[in-house]
């Protein structure tokens, strides 16, 4: 059966009949306690300490006691022996706060991390854990710590598990399983060092407590440098991300410039070669007006010379005609020597007429039929 409050435990124990019932809560040994129930052999030592929120001072003697915690209010949970030693704590020294209970530990510390001008006891392993993890900011009022008998599994006193929890606790497997069960819930260290610890030895507890918050320094300044190294890392990450992108800016600006070049250059060769093009186009226009000027010219003048030869041919076939009439008639031998230069002249002249009839015959395309 489960039960949200230890005072409903307790009660349950105290006034079962069912003997085969039993509390599996961690009770505090007290003689009162043993009026109404058996425990098991203690399994872990029972100490506690006072705590407060840090807007109370830490109580140093007697004297502090009333100042510090004057108008305070004090946590714990009902039917605890912590809240007899508040009872006890405001009665003895007559002082004046109010008691408020709560559910158990974890409830309390939750509260005092809520609140001000607020304390309570808390067991040694509970706040050295919480010292541990750097949960909540808690003075501890050293003046104030308590050692009982110790802790254990609380039994009907008519129960009969007594006899079986008893051999298991006080046998040697039980003794090589306890620190393993124990430090799933708290460090083995801490285990070890509650079990030596008694109030009378604050030191110890100062020593372990400095321990503690330097061993959590120790880890937040593992933790802030892993932050760092990340961090620089990440800003690593970012300059040579932003380098790469500076780089790739700059090879993309080039390589529109070198696009704007080579545009600018295609379209200037391309306007060349429209140039040249309409250069070539008119060269040849001028070649071929020339050519057909040059043909006209070359036909006119091969007709001039195919009509001048045609012409000439006709006087130097006469010429010729009389110059061999002239050698056949009977002249004297002084004409006979002009009659003949003037035949040799005018047989050169016929074989000139005929070369350039023969030119203008091979210059001369030929005629369609």
């Amino acid at each position: 059966v489960k039960e949200e409050r230890f005072v409903d435990v307790l009660e349950r124990v105290k006034s079962t009949s069912n003997k085969n019932r039993f509390g599996i809560a961690g009770f505090s040994f007290t003689e009162e306690r043993k009026g109404f129930m058996k425990f098991s052999p203690s399994y872990m030592a029972d100490i506690a300490v006072l705590v407060s929120t840090p807007d109370i001072p830490i109580v140093r003697s007697k004297d502090d006691l009333k100042k510090n915690l004057k108008g305070a209010t004090a946590l714990t949970a009902q039917g605890t022996v912590l809240e007899k030693e508040l009872t006890q704590l405001r009665d003895e020294n007559n002082m004046q706060f109010k008691i408020e209970y709560t559910g158990g530990s974890v409830e309390l510390i939750k509260l005092l991390s809520q609140r001000t001008n607020s304390f309570g006891y808390l067991n040694l392993p509970v706040y050295l854990l919480n010292l541990d993890k750097g949960l909540t900011k808690l003075n501890r009022q050293n003046y104030l710590t308590k050692r009982y008998e110790g802790r254990g599994i609380g039994l009907p006193l008519n129960s009969d598990w007594d006899v079986p929890l008893n051999e298991y606790f006080t046998s040697g497997e039980f003794k090589q399983q306890i620190e393993f069960i124990i430090a799933n819930y708290i460090n083995i260290d801490l285990y070890h060092f509650m079990e030596t610890f008694t109030p009378e030895n604050e030191v110890s507890l100062l020593n372990k407590e400095k321990d503690i918050q330097q061993m959590e320094i120790r880890v937040q300044q593992m933790e802030i440098d892993e932050k760092n190294q990340k961090q620089k890392f990440f800003m690593i990450i970012v300059a040579t991300g932003s380098a790469l992108l500076l780089v790739i800016g700059l090879l993309y600006r080039k390589q529109l410039k070198d696009h704007r070049q080579l545009k600018e250059q295609k379209a200037e060769i391309e306007a060349q070669s429209d140039e040249i093009l309409s250069i070539n186009n008119n060269l040849e226009n001028i070649v071929k007006d020339r050519t057909k000027e040059l043909e006209n010219k070359n036909k006119a003048l091969a007709d001039y010379a195919f009509i001048t030869a045609h012409k000439l041919r006709s006087p130097l076939s006469t010429i010729l005609g009389l110059v061999d009439l002239m050698h056949k008639m009977n002249v004297p031998e002084e004409d006979k020597i002009l009659i003949k230069h003037l035949d040799q002249s005018a047989k050169n002249l016929d074989v000139i007429i005929h070369d350039v009839m023969a030119a203008i015959d091979k210059t001369e395309p030929p005629k369609s039929n």
